[in-house]
């Protein structure tokens, strides 16, 4: 595997040949040509890591102007490419000149092989350096993009709903690392979106990572992100998602799911704000505000050793609760009327309104899958519905779980069980729909599939 790809101009022939066998022999891919004209194409399509410049190309001129205006045209159109000039003794004000340009070195011809080489491996460095920052870049970017282009509120006017906006308003332009307790569908993401876009961060990356999705084997890679070689099959350099988020909010989304050694792990990161790679020695500062969430009781996990207590005190310098859809009804009635609005929209039915027998209904549900559920169920009712009002018969809500008040279990990981099963069924046995049918990555349905043992 080559070390790096270089690109060696000159218009000397001897060079040329002398420079392709040295770097060659050093396990280098070497192009060679005679002048910058013909470098786009190989610029392009190779991956070129450094270029070597020679400064003159028109006999009878050694000044190394053409060489200057090189440097300054593929700095703009190559930033991340090392450019080493190369020059006579002579002429070491020139390449001094050439560096304060941007060049990254000299080569002086005749030049010493070792230093040369050296030379080539610290550029190559830089270069490895300005490609991963661009990359990671490129990915935050990105990341910035979708999360500015949705829309995240809070519904709700109860008095519950009330507290959790004072408490954003509140919290929002600290640092205070935030954790979210709900359970699943009450808008735990929705919530730590929020507390991002009110905060001095908000210019900056929110990066949402499942916990529950991650395999143990690969919890270190995701989280750190690894180098070219660190494994077997790390083909390339990659940023973990701790790097990623610098700067900006990672929201640790069902932060219960890590086991003990892993919260050892992520704590360690978290009190030094340094990451490092897999495969690196090279330590980098992270400068991230920590948001968690969590369906479950850490108090709990934490009292039957499952859960550092250590941890839970640095990511839960403040706490905000988020109660059940059926301990807020006074929300149901804003909530239907929301997503009513928001889907006839989307599926071009604005003429569609609620009846009192709908939300009479509504209130009676237990509603396991809380809002989620809810905006599930509306979105159904409106694909169904053909006239002006949303029909009580065009509503799905299971028999089973609408009579949940009457059944002798109402454990949550039960009623959870039962939830996926019904989605199943309904879609005839399809995963992937039943999977957007609770509103589940894919990844997080199976694992609940392989944690209720269902196949």
């Amino acid at each position: 595997m080559s070390k790096g790809n270089i690109l060696v101009i000159d218009d000397d022939k001897d060079i040329l040949v002398t420079t392709e066998v040295l770097l060659e022999n050093e396990g280098y891919q070497c192009f060679c040509i005679k002048h910058p004209d013909a470098s786009k194409p190989i610029l392009n399509k190779k991956n070129i890591n450094v270029v070597l410049l020679d400064m003159n190309y028109v006999k009878g001129y050694n000044d190394g102007k053409e060489g200057i205006l090189w440097i300054d045209k593929l700095q703009t159109e190559y930033p991340e490419i090392s450019i080493i000039p190369i020059t006579a003794y002579s002429d070491v004000e020139l390449a001094v000149n050439a560096v304060k340009k941007g060049a990254f070195d000299f080569i002086l011809k005749p030049w010493d092989n070792n230093k040369f080489i050296c030379t080539i491996s610290s550029a190559i460095q830089l270069n490895k350096i300005k490609s991963e920052k661009k990359k990671l870049e490129e990915i935050q970017n990105q990341l910035k993009k979708t999360h500015f282009n949705k829309t995240n509120e809070f519904i709700g006017e109860s008095n519950s709903v009330k507290n959790i906006k004072k408490n954003i308003e509140k919290l929002a332009n600290t640092e205070a690392n935030v954790l979210i307790i709900g359970e699943s569908g009450t808008g735990k993401e929705i919530i730590a979106k929020l507390i991002h876009a009110n905060s001095d961060r908000k210019n900056e990356i929110f990066y949402r990572v499942d916990i529950p999705s991650i395999q143990n084997s690969l919890f270190e890679s995701e989280l750190f992100g690894f180098e070219k070689g660190a494994f077997t099959d790390a083909k390339e350099s990659k940023p973990g998602k701790l790097e990623i988020a610098n700067k900006g909010t990672l929201f640790l989304d069902e932060i219960s799911f890590l086991n003990i050694n892993q919260q050892a792990k992520l704590l360690s990161v978290l009190q030094n704000r340094k990451i490092t790679r897999l495969g690196s020695t090279t330590e980098i500062d992270l400068d991230i505000r920590i948001i968690s969430s969590t369906n479950k009781s850490l108090k709990e996990l934490i009292d039957i050793g499952k859960f550092r207590e250590d941890l839970y005190f640095r990511i839960n310098t403040f706490e905000i609760f988020i109660p059940s859809l059926n301990e807020r009804i006074d929300d149901i009635t804003i909530l239907s009327e929301y997503y009513l609005n928001r889907f006839s929209k989307q599926y071009n039915k604005p003429k569609l309104k609620l009846n009192a027998k709908i939300i009479n209904k509504f209130k009676k549900h237990s509603w396991p899958g809380n809002v989620r559920e809810l905006m599930n169920v509306m979105e159904r009712a409106v694909i169904l519905s053909d006239g002006f009002t949303l029909d009580i018969g065009q509503v799905f809500i299971s028999s089973e779980l609408s009579n949940q008040n009457k059944q002798t279990s109402l454990n949550l990981s039960e009623m959870e069980k039962k939830w996926i099963l019904m989605a199943i069924e309904k879609h005839n046995g399809n995963m992937t729909k039943a999977a957007k049918e609770l509103g589940l990555m894919r990844s997080s349905f199976y694992r609940r599939l392989e944690k209720y043992g269902i196949k």
